[in-house]
């Protein structure tokens, strides 16, 4: 067990830390805000030209892209950054059928929409490098022999690719994605992480950037929730958290004495 310390509040003894990946592990808003531009592109092409102002706005507003010149990022509270690949392709299919397609019309484009190349995993690995400190926090993770486990609305390939082609398996005892039921934001995923990992929710910690992460915590009787805000341009409007962190630098692991 270890103590995990957030300026001068010291949290533990902990059985182990629980991660979710995008925005707190993986500094992906410069990835998924290509992916939301390619994925809203493509629709555009998909219909009719008269349609395009209309959809333009609801695709922006579902996918959390700012249409503040001034501000430019992606919501942190988004479909884009928070979503399952599911929940995405069904946000994108009800954009469709709000301009008028029919729902299998809307399905079927929306599913040539996310099946294009840019939503390979493996590119994605590769542009979603871990975040500042992220290598540094595991390292310690390793050395105290602490378990830890990832639960992402990312499918279980996804968070392999991460981890395989960062170098950071080591690190992780155990993950769920979203495509393992149940899935994140249902309690339930963070009780079956709990188990898998042989720890008892009430001794862990988990870490996430969103909103629903921290609600799941709670439901699920995690003893710890902290939310993580430096992920993104515009910052996680959170609540529901024992501490905040906005730099992984600022966080030090101990072991229980």
């Amino acid at each position: 067990m270890a103590w995990l310390q957030i300026g001068p509040r010291r949290f533990g003894p902990l059985q182990a830390i629980l991660f979710d990946k995008d925005g707190t592990l993986a500094n992906s808003e410069a990835f998924l805000m290509a992916l939301a531009e390619a994925r809203l592109a493509t629709t555009l092409q998909q219909v009719p030209a008269g349609l395009r102002p209309q959809l333009t706005g609801l695709l922006q507003r579902a996918y959390g892209l700012s249409t503040d010149q001034g501000t430019p990022g992606l919501d942190p509270g988004g479909a884009t950054a928070v979503a399952s690949a599911g929940h995405n392709l069904i946000s994108t299919a009800t954009c469709l059928a709000q301009v008028g397609l029919s729902w299998s019309e809307a399905l079927a484009t929306a599913q040539t929409v996310h099946g294009q190349p840019w939503d390979n995993h493996l590119s994605r690995a590769e542009l979603t490098p871990p975040l500042s400190g992220v290598r540094q926090l595991l390292d310690r993770v390793q050395d105290l022999d602490l378990p830890c486990g990832i639960i992402s609305g990312d499918c279980r390939q996804g968070i392999e690719d991460f981890l395989r082609h960062w170098g950071l398996f080591g690190a992780i005892t155990a993950f769920r994605g979203s495509d393992q039921a149940p899935a994140k934001p249902a309690a339930q995923a963070a009780l079956h992480l709990c188990r898998d990992l042989g720890v008892d929710p009430r001794h862990c910690l988990l870490c996430g950037d969103s909103g629903q992460d921290l609600a799941m915590a709670r439901a699920a009787g995690v003893g710890v929730v902290v939310g993580y805000t430096g992920g993104w341009r515009n910052l996680p409007q959170l609540h529901g958290f024992d501490a905040l962190v906005a730099d992984w630098g600022a966080v030090t692991l101990m072991a229980s004495t």
